[in-house]
Parts: structure tokens; C-alpha cells; sequence
């Protein structure tokens, strides 16, 4: 079901009940307060007016009257503050966990085809800016309901006439804001969504700011920045030119008003001094309202273009939800590619009718050129995509037809892109495995020939990791994540150019761990180096996502086709020296 800005704020609201209960009671009592103001200053203007005719005791008495209800009028505000400070960072939250569980449950077409930025700016800068325009928008809404009724109601009764002249020239607050409105809400939505790929930008740039600077491209990417920068600037500048646009008319007509209550009130109102002062406040508090959330309009109209955006997120079709399908359950190995046919986009096909059949405990290599569709191949088979047509058995049973996470639990991969997070080296290692043992975990680094780093660090097993782990070298990083999978113990893994950023010696080491690891363990390994795969019990070959041979290494190199010519591309040299 489509998630409506509206509805998302609702259901947020439910959960603050009691806040928003003590923010509409503390509003009443407050908007009592400065309604009964006037109208004792008025009385109180009577009372002094005339030589010798000032009621010093009965002045005096709503002077009194008038302190104890500012003093509670400025207590009662701070609390409204504090409450609905709280409310707001509360529902912000409520909506923050709504948002992440649906990325959760998203597919991964979706983060390959979203700048990662402009995914963390709505989690970051929108819902901020949700916090800043719920604060000031929905307090002042309260309030300003509150006012303008009751404000109304002691207009009427002062004097029905004059009250008609006030509501007739503030009712021009609302085509003005209505005008305002229409023109700045697209303003608004572009200058948040513009934000998002600023975010995307500088997020590109400084998590890859090494590259950039070895290739001598900062000046371009500065260039890139500017000019996204720069729109987001004119975009701004949009949406704050026309809300500015609101304050000022608005208060063009409250002096209008004021105007008219002196001229109506006093000839044809038959109001008293004291009638006419207390008439000048009740027109002015009239109009306060649509004055302040006509000057909030900016951040209310910033607010809910934000709340769009993150409905935008919560509206992608995530993954179905399978569970009431049956777990996978225990593993032998055994995997089935039964006639599959697979394209990321609809006019480029890539895997055409691919069959193949893998016997628990092989090895299966796969190689090819960049593109050939090596990792897609993975991806189907962790269901991270699903193909057009045919189906993927695991040990006899087809994985559309069991839950996904059974399916992904029983794999175990070592990826070329490493990913270490802020904490423990010990707690990177058992990030599958949170209750190994500290022997366990000094196990698998020993098996990945990580120990001897890692006690050189500062802490040794308790140094703590910056993000992405910065402060290692990327063969170490891929070091902690080989050392992961180990611990894990899948029952089937798969190795993406997981020795890439090692050297040949540590590479040699750490291919023996691997080859204890794979010992009666179904393994798909994708590789570049093809001296990493001699030993295969299968080499898949593919080129445009087609197999074009397979067979064993020294089976294809004796057919002298497309794996013979990859693996002198990369040993003949070599061999001739």
C-alpha cells in the first residue's frame, strides 16, 4: 500500500498522545491568558481616563491580575517548548525506523541504481528538516487555531460591526498565503532533492578522494561541486524570495486593520477609549497567527517537500515477503542452474538459457572478461536479483520457494570491495558469528593469515577500527574479511577476487586456509588471477553472460580456445623470461 506523507505523519502521531494532549491543554491556558489580556487593559484604560478620575485600587487590581497571568503565561511556554521539542524528535525518530526497515527490505536494483548521497541525505537533512518544520509549524498551528477562535468570540461580542471590518481585511491573509504557497512548494521540493545529489557528490568524492587527488582531478571535481552547489543556491533563493513574499503583505494588511478599527470603531462601533485599545490588541492577536505561520512558512513548506522525499523511499517495492515459505534448512552443496535468462535492462539481454549443475563439495570457477556477467551469476543465486526466466535449485529445492535469509545464511562470501565497520577488530571478525569465542575468532585470523598484523595493532584483537577501517591497508581489510567468512563456516562460499588487494606471498598463505575451508564445501570462486584456480573441479568460461567452455584447467588448456588465451595473456610473459 502506497505510504502517503499525511498518513506516515498520522500514525506517528498515535504513539504521542499524551504530547500532543499537553500541548493543546498548555496552548489553551496560554491563548486564555493573552485573549483576557487585552480586554483588562481596555478596562483598565477606562479607568483612568478623565481628570481626577483614575480608580487607583480597581487599576491595581488588573495589574495584579495581568502579572500573575504573564508569569504564567512564560512558564506554560517554556513547557509547550519542552514538550513539543520532545514530540517532534520523537516522531522524527518513529519515521527515521519506518524508513530504514523499508530499506531493509529493499532490493539491491535499487541501491545499483540510487546515488548512496542522496539515500543518506533523506535520512540525515530531510528528517531534520521534518524535526524543524514539525517544532514550528505544528505548535504554532495549535496556538493559532486557539487565537483566532477565541479571539473571534470576544471580537463578536465587543462589537459585531467592527469585527466584520477585521475579518474582512485579514481575509486577505489567506489568498495571499494561498498564492505564496502554490508558487513556492515546487521551489522547495527542488531545492531539497538538489540537496540530496549534493550529498551524493560529496560523498562520491571524499570516500574516493585518494584516486581523485592521484589523478590530478581535483579541479574538476571542485567544478562538478560548484555547479551543483550553484543550482542549489538559485534553488534556494527561489523558495526564500517567495516565502519572504507572506510577512510582509500580511502585515500591510494587519495595519489596514488597524486602520479600520479606529474609524469603524469609534464612529459607528460606539466603542470607549478603553473599547477601541482593547479592539487595536484583539485585531492585532486576529492576525498574529497567519503572521507567524505565514514567517515559519519556509521551513513548514522545506518540511513537507522533505516528508515527500523520504515517502519516495518508503514507496519502492521492497522485496516480497516469504515467510510463510519453508527455510532451506540444512545443506549438502548440490546447485542447479536450470535454463536461466537474465538481463538488467529489457533491450540488452545478458544470460541467455544458462544450465548448469554443480555437485556438492566442487569447485566452480568462473572467469571472463569484465562484463561477462561472473557476478550477476552470484547475484541470482543469493537472490539479490531474480531472472526472466528459469529457476535456481539448492539441494533439490528451488530457492524462490524457501525464505531468502535461510538461503543467504547458508553462504559465505569474501567480496573484492571490503567492508569493515566502526568497532573491535575481534567484533569485525564475528560480525556473522556476535556469540564466537575469542578463541574462535583468533582461529579464523590465524586461518587467513591475519594474526600477525593484528597483534602488532595497538590493542592487538580490541583495537578499535575507524570507518571502513581507514587506518589498515586494503590487503588487511581484505585480510578481516577473509577471516570473517572463515569463522562462519558456510556450507557454501563464494570468493570474489577475494585475494585482489594481497600480495603473491600472503595471497600463497592464505589460498592454503582457503583450501581447508573448501575441503567438502561447494565453493564458487570468481578470479582474475587464473593461477588461483588450477585446482577447480570445474572452470566456467563466460563471455556476453553465455558459458562458452568448461571443463577442468588442463581440459582447457589443451583445447587452445578462450580460457587458453586468458591464461597466457597473463603467464606467457613470464614463461618467456
Amino acid at each position: 500500500m502506497r505510504v502517503l506523507p499525511g498518513a506516515l505523519l498520522r500514525r506517528a502521531l498515535k504513539k504521542q498522545k499524551a504530547a500532543a494532549a499537553g500541548t493543546i491543554l498548555f496552548s489553551l491556558i496560554v491563548c486564555v491568558c493573552e485573549i483576557a489580556a487585552p480586554y483588562l487593559i481596555g478596562r483598565a484604560t477606562d479607568r483612568m481616563i478623565g481628570p481626577g478620575q483614575v480608580d487607583f485600587p480597581g487599576v491595581l487590581i488588573i495589574i495584579g491580575l495581568l502579572a500573575g497571568m504573564f508569569l504564567l503565561d512564560g512558564l506554560l511556554l517554556y513547557l509547550l517548548n519542552l514538550i513539543s521539542t520532545a514530540a517532534s524528535n520523537h516522531i522524527v525518530a518513529q519515521i527515521r525506523r519506518e524508513a530504514y526497515a523499508v530499506l531493509n527490505r529493499l532490493p539491491l536494483r535499487y541501491y545499483d541504481s540510487q546515488p548512496h548521497g542522496d539515500i543518506i541525505s533523506r535520512f540525515v537533512n530531510d528528517a531534520d528538516t521534518v524535526a524543524d518544520g514539525l517544532l514550528q509549524g505544528a505548535v504554532l498551528l495549535v496556538r493559532g487555531i486557539i487565537t483566532i477562535v477565541g479571539t473571534a468570540v470576544i471580537m463578536v461580542l465587543l462589537s459585531p460591526v467592527v469585527t466584520l471590518a477585521v475579518v474582512g481585511a485579514t481575509s486577505l491573509v489567506f489568498l495571499v498565503a494561498y498564492l505564496v504557497t502554490r508558487f513556492s512548494h515546487q521551489s522547495f521540493r527542488a531545492q531539497q532533492s538538489i540537496l540530496g545529489e549534493l550529498n551524493g557528490c560529496a560523498e562520491e568524492y571524499i570516500g574516493q578522494i585518494k584516486t581523485v587527488q592521484a589523478m590530478s582531478m581535483e579541479n574538476t571535481a571542485q567544478k562538478r561541486f560548484d555547479g551543483i552547489n550553484k543550482r542549489l543556491y538559485f534553488a534556494g533563493q527561489r523558495a526564500q524570495f517567495a516565502s519572504s513574499l507572506t510577512n510582509p503583505t500580511t502585515r500591510f494588511v494587519n495595519n489596514i486593520a488597524y486602520i479600520l478599527v479606529g474609524l469603524v470603531g469609534g464612529l459607528a462601533g460606539g466603542l470607549s477609549a478603553g473599547g477601541v485599545s482593547s479592539f487595536i490588541f484583539y485585531a492585532n492577536q486576529f492576525a498574529k497567527p497567519f503572521n507567524e505561520i505565514t514567517a515559519v512558512t519556509t521551513q513548514v513548506m522545506a518540511a513537507w517537500a522533505a516528508l515527500r522525499r523520504m515517502t519516495e523511499v518508503m514507496n519502492e517495492e521492497p522485496e516480497p515477503d516469504d515467510g510463510n515459505l519453508p527455510p532451506l534448512g540444512s545443506v549438502r552443496g548440490e546447485v542447479v542452474f536450470e535454463h536461466i535468462s537474465f538481463s538488467y535492462w529489457s533491450d540488452r539481454p545478458l544470460i541467455r538459457d544458462f544450465s548448469l549443475q554443480v555437485a556438492p563439495g566442487s569447485t566452480v570457477a568462473i572467469v571472463g572478461p569484465t562484463g561477462a556477467g561472473k557476478t550477476t551469476l552470484i547475484n541470482l543465486l543469493l537472490r539479490f536479483y531474480e531472472p526472466q526466466s528459469g529457476r535456481i535449485m539448492v539441494d533439490g529445492k528451488d530457492i524462490s520457494a524457501v525464505q531468502r535469509d535461510s538461503l543467504r545464511q547458508a553462504f559465505g562470501m569474501v567480496l573484492q570491495d571490503t567492508w569493515l565497520f566502526t568497532g573491535t577488530v575481534a567484533d569485525n571478525i564475528a560480525y556473522a558469528c556476535p556469540k564466537a569465542s575469542r578463541e574462535e575468532v583468533i582461529a579464523a585470523a590465524k586461518a587467513a593469515r591475519a594474526h600477525g598484523f593484528i597483534k602488532r595493532l595497538p590493542k592487538g584483537y580490541d583495537t578499535v577500527l575507524t570507518e571502513q577501517g581507514a587506518d589498515l591497508s586494503a590487503g588487511q581489510r581484505q585480510l578481516l574479511t577473509i577471516a570473517r567468512a572463515m569463522l562462519a563456516q558456510p556450507s557454501i562460499l563464494i570468493l570474489d577476487e577475494a585475494t585482489s588487494s594481497v600480495d603473491t606471498l600472503t595471497e600463497q598463505r592464505i589460498q592454503e586456509g582457503f583450501l581447508k575451508m573448501m575441503e567438502n564445501r561447494t565453493s564458487f570462486v570468481i578470479a582474475h588471477r587464473l593461477s588461483t584456480i588450477r585446482n577447480a573441479s570445474l572452470i566456467l568460461v563466460l563471455q556476453n553472460g553465455q558459458v562458452v567452455e568448461q571443463g577442468t584447467h588442463n581440459e582447457l588448456l589443451e583445447r587452445k580456445g578462450a580460457y587458453y588465451t586468458l591464461y597466457n595473456s597473463q603467464f606467457e610473459p613470464e614463461e618467456k623470461a
